[in-house]
């Protein structure tokens, strides 16, 4: 059996602000460095055999402080969900409603919500071909946590991905 351990990236200041941020690439705060630490301390025990990181700096912060040295591979099918007009804005009803109806339809420079999945997938079925009954590391946001949910649970009814699966610092583990 293989083993996925998804981590969230650390905090952002832009995190703190509940922005919108998925082409934006902001460096970890001082809570998002602390985050990734006590990160690393909760996985120092166990062996991965590859470990992958989003191409934004946050995520390769969190995967360079959690991986400790280890090689990592930068993946851009991994990368956080492009949120176009909406990056920067606050996160409020109104956006958030303008967002996800974008979303759907690929609109305003938002990617569309069957491209986001279908680079997912692509990862995540190139991962389970490749490490079976290997443990992997993936360093990422948290649309792609939703995603990777998705993928390994199927979509229930009223399956969102607007909502958070995993908060910054955390980690979810995803058995194939």
């Amino acid at each position: 059996m293989g083993i996925i351990y998804f981590a969230r990236h650390g905090e952002t200041d832009i995190d703190k602000q509940k922005r919108f941020n998925g082409g934006i690439d902001f460096d970890l705060n001082e809570t998002g460095i602390r985050q990734s630490e006590t990160l690393a301390e909760k996985l120092a025990d166990i062996k991965f055999d590859t470990i992958f990181s989003s191409p934004k700096k946050r995520a390769v912060q969190t995967c360079g402080i959690v991986a400790n040295g280890k090689e990592f591979t930068i993946d851009d099918r991994i990368g956080e969900l492009v949120c176009g007009v909406y990056d920067g804005k606050k996160k409020n009803l109104f956006v958030k409603i303008r967002f996800l109806l974008a979303l759907n339809k690929g609109k305003r420079g938002v990617e569309h919500l069957d491209d986001f999945k279908a680079r997912s997938v692509s990862f995540l079925e190139s991962i389970v071909e490749s490490s079976k009954d290997k443990t992997v590391l993936v360093v990422s946001h948290t649309g792609n946590a939703t995603a990777f949910d998705y993928f390994f649970k199927g979509q229930p009814k009223k399956y969102s991905f607007g909502k958070s699966l995993v908060k910054n610092g955390e980690v979810l583990k995803f058995e194939f």
